[in-house]
């Protein structure tokens, strides 16, 4: 039998690792733990954002207002005909029919900003645009005001305005030499594609014009990280359309636009073809283009039209 003495060696003498170094391989196998969990946790929220963003883009593009004043024309002393255009076998536009106070052959056919709807206008852009002298056909996309319900898109837009022209040329007989395509901010989206697919019309005005949406996206900080061309199917190439547009050409930005910036309408000039011009409205921004130095914007929509023949 061993002795006490024995037994004390034998325990004094075997391996052992020391505590402290036990105390570090735990707290390290911790951190790494914490770690990989908060990754984990960002690329979740990654995703969910890339996905919030690539379902929620087209209420992002046409944010169209609930509530707004009921208005017509009529409101400002300018005659009119309410209109609701088919897309197809079960939906509309609604629009207005503006003739011009003096007989006119020549038709703006007008695709608005992404903000407000028809009867908003009666009070904003309305009034200049009928001072030009022209017809005009102002309409509503696709679950804007009266218009059928639903979320807009590029490709729904672009139904509504090949709705809009064959409503001129079938029902007014109006040839599409007479027709100016008008767009303003996301309105030069379907204004520029109707351009490219219509090279016998008269001419294309874009205002606070915008290279593609995407661009646009790319400059709000928040969205910095995201894969916007991956993500996003309401592009608006506008940019990418110039080389395929062969009519007149006139193209107005604010100076003061940080959402359209006049950088964006050189671009989109240097790209197009002539005949071609630009116009800088000096003080304007994005949002009051048509109220702000509107008198001199008028007047170089005027002589433009005028080479329109």
């Amino acid at each position: 039998m061993m002795s006490r003495r024995g037994w004390c060696l034998l325990y004094f003498g075997a391996p052992h690792m020391p505590a402290a170094k036990v105390a570090v391989h735990q707290g390290e196998s911790r951190f790494g733990r914490f770690v990989a969990g908060f990754l984990i946790l960002l690329v979740v929220i990654y995703v969910a954002a890339c996905a919030f963003f690539y379902l929620q883009q087209d209420q992002m593009a046409f944010p169209a207002p609930l509530e707004y004043a009921r208005a017509t024309p009529s409101d400002v002393g300018i005659p009119f005909e309410d209109l609701h255009i088919p897309v197809d076998g079960s939906e509309q536009i609604h629009a207005w029919w503006i003739p011009a106070a003096t007989a006119s052959d020549k038709v703006l056919l007008l695709f608005h900003g992404n903000g407000y709807v028809l009867e908003q206008a009666v009070r904003g852009e309305l009034a200049p645009l009928h001072g030009l002298g022209t017809n005009l056909l102002m309409i509503d996309y696709r679950g804007y005001g009266s218009s059928s319900p639903g979320t807009p898109n590029e490709r729904r837009v672009y139904e509504d305005a090949r709705a809009a022209f064959r409503y001129l040329s079938v029902q007014r007989r109006i040839p599409s030499r007479d027709i100016i395509f008008l767009g303003r901010s996301i309105g030069t989206g379907p204004a520029t594609e109707m351009a490219k697919e219509h090279p016998e019309a008269g001419g294309l005005i874009l205002i606070s014009a915008f290279t593609s949406t995407i661009d646009i996206a790319k400059t709000i900080w928040y969205l910095h990280p995201f894969p916007l061309s991956f993500l996003s199917h309401n592009r608006f190439d506008n940019l990418s359309k110039m080389d395929a547009v062969h009519i007149p050409i006139f193209i107005a930005v604010g100076t003061s636009d940080t959402l359209t910036p006049p950088a964006m309408a050189q671009a989109l000039l240097q790209r197009a073809h002539e005949p071609k011009q630009l116009y800088l409205s000096q003080g304007a921004d994005h949002n009051d283009i048509m109220s702000n130095g509107v008198a001199m914007l008028e007047v170089q929509l005027s002589a433009y039209l005028q080479t329109i023949h």
